[in-house]
């Protein structure tokens, strides 16, 4: 909870500052009965001006707080830490609104707007790091410009459309110098973007895994696209029809929910064809499920994918006839029946037992781990007859298999089962 602070003095801003809290603090407990609609939509809109004119003030206040070393009287590290601590913000946050206030010093267009109440406090950071981010060379007249048609443009736009504007604004007030400027600007962002993409995943234990993602704008939006298109209502009706016919309703055409997205996305990933996939560990990105016969038969054992997660016999019935899983049937004992149309590569246990025997990447002085390796034919390709025989496999990593078929080199294969490449000469 914040500390009650209330300032004293004779300040017009600390004396303002106190009515206002008064003012407030008598409204808490009015009760809005006989409020009507259009009173109501009208005060909702003044107080939402009204915030923007507090937080333009609050930020004033806050470079103020800066300039006089606020901090100091507590022995803070900054202004951000005192202000965060002193009304339990979080002081990333603190830190970021005295960037803010700092920017409000420099682009007072800017800053009269938002003390105005034409424009809110989200839509001037927007307007802020917009033009922090064009050259620092450029002529104070176009940086003026600039300032003046963003401020325009926030009458009109929200904080996302800004910032889609701010991308190309000095192409639009100086063309002669802002085409190529705002090229190489994309350019850099979409790079730093892709270079920031991260994904986690982290299962819970009962069935489901949770995870977050950060992606450029350009992937987010082909994702998007796709999940659109198998969450549409039209979609939804094709693929899960009600089986009461009594049930069947107009579907209405509405943004999909959370969770129809969710089911959207599982969808998308069943239907992901594996040959298109790239190769990992040298076989296609496909998920092994492990059933016993008898329980492919009579669906009552369960599945277990090949790292060790149990589904359902029916779910893998399922998925083998509509997604990238390849059955391998256990006999008796285990014994491997079938292992679909994957002969052509390293069983996994093959492959298992090549890492156990070749733990790295067998070309000298490569230390890929062989569970990144590709399993080579050594002896003789598959192409012309070579056997996927385990004697004659050998674990490389993806660039040293890709050179062990260049013909620009050849191998010194050595007692120790290591193998050297050499140029031809």
């Amino acid at each position: 909870m914040a500390k009650d602070l209330r300032p004293g003095g004779d300040h017009p801003v600390s004396r303002a500052v106190a009515r206002l809290r008064a003012e407030l603090d008598g409204l808490a407990e009015v009760p809005l009965f006989g409020l009507g609609p259009g009173e109501t939509g009208a005060t909702l809109v003044e107080l939402t001006r009204l915030a923007a004119q507090v937080a333009e003030l609050e930020l004033r206040v806050a470079a103020h707080a800066e300039e006089v070393g606020v901090e100091q009287q507590s022995g803070a590290t900054s202004t951000a830490s005192w202000w965060a601590h002193q009304t339990q913000q979080d002081r990333r946050a603190a830190a970021g609104r005295v960037r803010l206030a700092d920017a409000l010093g420099r682009f007072h267009s800017v800053r009269e707007a938002l003390a105005a109440g034409r424009m809110n406090a989200e839509q001037a950071r927007v307007v802020t790091r917009a033009l922090d981010r064009l050259p620092d060379d450029l002529d104070p007249e176009v940086l003026a410009r600039a300032e003046r048609h963003l401020v325009a443009e926030a009458a009109d736009h929200d904080p996302r459309a800004l910032a889609i504007i701010g991308k190309h604004l000095l192409t639009v007030i100086a063309p002669e110098i802002g085409e190529a400027h705002d090229a190489r600007a994309l350019e850099r962002e979409e790079r730093e973007a892709r270079a920031k993409a991260w994904l986690t995943m982290c299962p819970d234990g009962q069935g489901s895994v949770r995870g977050k993602f950060q992606i450029p704008s350009l992937h987010a939006a082909m994702l998007s696209k796709m999940l659109l298109a198998f969450a549409a209502p039209k979609h939804q009706a094709a693929t899960k029809a009600s089986t009461d016919a009594g049930e069947q309703q107009q579907v209405v055409e509405r943004r999909p929910s959370p969770e129809r997205m969710g089911d959207a996305f599982c969808e998308l990933l069943e239907r992901l064809p594996a040959e298109d996939l790239p190769t990992l560990g040298g076989l296609n990105a496909s998920v092994v499920v492990l059933i016993d016969y008898r329980g492919l038969a009579d669906g009552l054992a369960r599945a277990t994918l090949d790292n060790g997660e149990p589904i359902s016999a029916s779910m893998a019935r399922r998925m083998a006839c509509e997604a990238g899983l390849i059955p391998a049937v256990l006999g008796r004992s285990s014994e491997l029946l079938d292992l679909g149309r994957t002969a052509r590569f390293f069983s996994g246990a093959q492959r298992r037992a090549l890492n156990i025997t070749q733990p790295t990447c067998t070309a000298v002085g490569c230390d890929w781990p062989a569970y990144l390796c590709h399993a080579h034919h050594d002896a003789m390709p598959w192409s012309r007859d070579g056997r996927t025989d385990l004697a004659d496999g050998r674990n490389l990593c993806p660039h040293h298999h890709a050179r062990i078929h260049d013909p620009t080199y050849e191998t010194t294969r050595h007692p120790d089962g290591q193998v050297t490449f050499h140029r031809r000469v």
